[in-house]
């Protein structure tokens, strides 16, 4: 993987972007959805490998997802460059070199907490402030379930990755 490349794209959109936040996060939603999409659904990823489908197709399906994120038609220069590179496999890096943008832009930091099944509140809150307080810095979180975990959470920020994870634990034992 060319992390020169992912930089230089993950610069390029945030260049291209009105400097709002819902804006910055809107389009890291997007990349993200994006990415997912290609590692998880053959035939969208079929399509966009396919040297026999014209980049066209591919630039104006990629525009047409990002107008359902509310991105405005700037973002179809960037979506030109990701397509003329053959770039989507980049995706993922391209996104998380973004968000560190994004963050250092903004003064903010996004955090994931990954968590094996959905908690209640208060515990997710007294996650969420004591990795605040460890960090000493204010996050934006996004919580998404792995049940591979099997039990606990890992929090991850651009920097930062704490494993509280059965999983994690598991592996050490072996």
């Amino acid at each position: 993987m060319n992390k020169e490349l992912s930089k230089k794209l993950a610069k390029s959109l945030l260049s291209k972007l009105p400097k709002e936040r819902s804006v910055l996060i809107q389009a890291s939603e997007f990349l993200s959805f994006v990415y997912n999409l290609y590692r998880k659904e053959r035939l969208f990823r079929d399509f966009i490998l396919n040297p026999q489908v014209p980049n066209e197709k591919k630039v104006e399906y990629l525009v047409s997802l990002s107008s359902k994120f509310s991105l405005p038609s700037e973002v179809k220069e960037f979506i030109n460059y990701l397509v003329e590179l053959n770039a989507t496999p980049m995706l993922g890096e391209i996104r998380r070199l973004y968000d560190h943008e994004v963050e250092k832009f903004l003064r903010l930091s996004k955090a994931f907490i990954l968590v094996a099944r959905k908690l209640d509140e208060n515990t997710l809150e007294s996650i969420k402030s004591k990795v605040q307080q460890i960090l000493n810095r204010e996050l934006e979180f996004e919580v998404q379930e792995d049940p591979s975990l099997v039990g606990g959470f890992v929090v991850k920020t651009s920097g930062f990755v704490l494993d509280a994870s059965v999983k994690r634990a598991l592996e050490k034992l072996t």
